[in-house]
């Protein structure tokens, strides 16, 4: 921070960025198929308040934790990795957590022990995350085609994985495969949102505490080993974090792409590359982005309801190619 202008100016941006995130929850829980809306908690109509409070409020919660997760996952990878293509949807991290979690409904774990899927899904992230990792480097560092393509394969692989599981499931059915392929937050909980809302808090205090060692990634590894960061440490954690994040976000609502890819692009538009300030500003624009999403899928076409996942790949493919055309 290089002045008071710079502070005033950061504390703008992330006072506008709350703004919008009350905004869009306001309108997400106001807003459905029902004619209930906020007066109805103050009315007498049980059923209607219900609907508010069980069914719209912790939609809207978990959307907003969603973006939030997965924009700062995506901001920590391409930090990490150095590397404006990176997203968890793109190197096939989302597809690794989906397929872990794919896996344990399979084999009826879910119905036994529904707490292990997070935990599974964690585990196909952390999979993916090595392998696009491993696939992609070389002896100069990560080859931004070679990510490119680790991931298109991967993703490939962790659907195939998806789809057989799925038909092996006694209770597979369309409707899940497409909570799990395309995302989406229809039959949301308040227990979901407690998983993710926890998985973030924990992700977010041990970014913030190496905050100030991710910014120096950016001047390269070798720079920030030459200005006493702990490089391994700080790749482990930050790789750890950003699959604990995608694996819980998944987990709950399936894969929603490119969100962790457009979040930190449009935030650096309005900021500087520094690490320690883009966090908070990516978790509000996350937000506010899949909450705007997930009321605009449910209200443009109503009764029916599109899938969040479709709508932020409209938003996002055009913009990955313009990256990757620009990278290129």
């Amino acid at each position: 921070m290089n002045s008071a202008s710079d502070l005033r100016r950061l504390l703008f941006l992330i006072a506008l960025l709350l703004a919008i995130v009350a905004t869009a929850i306001l309108v997400g829980v106001t807003f459905g198929a029902s004619g209930a809306g906020l007066r109805t908690l103050f009315g007498s109509d049980p059923t209607a308040r219900r609907i508010v409070m069980g069914i719209r409020l912790p939609r809207v919660l978990l959307a907003a934790l969603e973006g939030a997760a997965l924009a700062v996952a995506g901001l920590t990878f391409q930090t990490l990795l150095r590397n404006p293509l990176a997203d968890p949807f793109i190197l096939g991290v989302s597809g690794g957590a989906a397929s872990g979690a794919a896996v344990g409904i399979a084999l009826g774990i879910a119905r036994r022990h529904p707490a292990a899927i997070p935990l599974l899904s964690f585990a196909g992230a952390c999979g993916a995350t090595a392998a696009v990792f491993l696939l992609a480097r070389r002896r100069r560092g990560v080859d931004p085609i070679r990510l490119i393509l680790s991931g298109l394969v991967l993703n490939s692989f962790f659907s195939a994985i998806i789809l057989v599981s799925l038909s092996l499931s006694p209770n597979s059915d369309l409707t899940v495969a497409f909570r799990w392929m395309i995302g989406n937050l229809a039959g949301a909980s308040w227990n979901d949102v407690i998983v993710l809302a926890v998985s973030l808090a924990v992700a977010l205090v041990v970014l913030v505490w190496i905050a100030n060692d991710l910014r120096l990634f950016s001047f390269g590894e070798e720079d920030a080993s030459g200005r006493g960061v702990a490089v391994e440490r700080v790749k482990l954690a930050g790789y750890a974090t950003a699959s604990l994040l995608t694996g819980a976000a998944v987990a709950v609502s399936g894969i929603i792409g490119f969100v962790g890819l457009l979040v930190p692009h449009l935030v650096r538009m309005a900021w500087r590359r520094d690490y320690r300030h883009l966090l908070p500003l990516s978790a509000l624009a996350g937000a506010a982005l899949v909450v705007t999403s997930d009321v605009v899928s449910r209200t443009i076409a109503p009764p029916l309801e599109l899938p969040i996942g479709a709508l932020t790949a409209f938003l996002g493919v055009p913009f990955f190619l313009l990256l990757l055309r620009r990278e290129t």
